[in-house]
């Protein structure tokens, strides 16, 4: 059987409810997969100390001994009960011939007739394609559920929800940046959401500030944060945020395509305003709009010398020209032109 998540979770939040002999959660979120797979693990309410009724199979018992969990399958709990088998290690980028004896392990498993048993697969990196996959969906016994990465909305939710718990609200520019920087992985996503309610303390609220300074280590932000140094034409700051960037791997080209777009925003708003529109007016008809630091990015527009706000757009251009020629070494070079701009 092929299973949503949401199916899945509808199935755990029915008490009593007898879930599938086997179920595999896969995909291409780790943090997800390990979480449904925990809380799978948890429904079964399986003392998971007792030997009895609870075991263990790693990926490596199945390339010694094929039949080793049919043979668990097959062993009744002790006093009877429910029992619990949990199949560990398995993992989308193991290699082939470990995912193909996982595979038949499996296959052997289902081809007999399961009774008071739950066997639970979590197995992150794991795609669709896969063999092991396609095993599970197509036997009445199992269920198959992939859990995909977390999308905006998805994100925006969690957010929301943590800050609930916390009895904390989220402001509009915070949870902009938060889903722009959360989601790949739902278990770094939960660690990240708990050290910024940490990091908020007794605040009722969290502001973009307090996002920003939690989430130090997230590139985007670090981009955000150098982008706004060079529109306020501070080389120290410049410097500690290329630095850091460096430092993640962060492709400083494409950095550099995110200062023009930024410089260039700046230059379009400071022009509007020079011409007598209204400060409001003139970020109103930027497109995209600015999503969060609307004050500072008004700020930057309307101090920044224009002269020097169409030099230094002249100049970024420049250097990007250079670069894809050649004519510039990858890093350095393009680290000092950076820190030119903020001149």
């Amino acid at each position: 059987m092929k299973w949503s998540v949401k199916q899945l979770t509808s199935q755990l939040n029915q008490a009593g409810k007898l879930l599938p002999p086997l179920v595999l959660v896969y995909g291409d979120d780790g943090g997800a997969v390990r979480e449904h797979g925990q809380s799978l693990v948890a429904y079964t309410d399986v003392p998971l100390d007792d030997p009895f009724c609870s075991d263990k199979i790693s990926v490596e018992d199945l390339q010694e001994r094929s039949g080793a969990l049919l043979e668990a399958a097959g062993t009744m709990s002790f006093g009877g009960g429910l029992r619990l088998i949990r199949v560990e290690g398995v993992r989308g980028d193991l290699p082939a011939g470990t995912l193909t004896a996982v595979t038949q392990a499996v296959k052997a498993c289902l081809s007999a007739e399961l009774k008071d048993v739950v066997i639970v697969i979590a197995a992150p990196q794991l795609d669709k394609s896969s063999a092991l996959v396609r095993a599970v969906e197509n036997h009445k016994q199992a269920a198959a559920v992939r859990c995909f990465q977390d999308n905006s909305r998805n994100i925006g939710d969690l957010v929301r929800s943590v800050a609930a718990a916390a009895g904390k609200t989220v402001t509009p520019e915070a949870l902009a940046l938060l889903t722009e920087n959360l989601g790949a992985d739902r278990a770094i996503t939960q660690l990240e959401l708990e050290k910024l309610m940490l990091y908020a303390g007794e605040a009722p609220q969290i502001d973009r500030e307090a996002v920003l300074a939690s989430l130090a280590g997230a590139p985007a932000v670090n981009v955000f944060k150098l982008c706004d140094a060079l529109g306020q034409r501070d080389v120290a700051k410049v410097d500690r945020y290329l630095n850091l960037l460096e430092e993640e791997g962060q492709d400083l080209n494409q950095t550099l395509s995110l200062i023009q777009r930024h410089l260039k925003r700046l230059l379009l708003v400071r022009q509007s305003i020079d011409s007598g529109q209204s400060p409001d007016a003139a970020m109103k008809a930027l497109r995209p709009p600015v999503m969060f630091g609307q004050p500072e990015f008004l700020q930057q527009a309307r101090s920044y010398p224009l002269a020097r706000l169409i030099k230094v757009a002249g100049r970024v251009v420049e250097t990007q020209t250079q670069s894809r020629q050649g004519a510039v070494p990858p890093n350095l070079a393009l680290k000092r032109s950076i820190l030119a701009l903020a001149s």
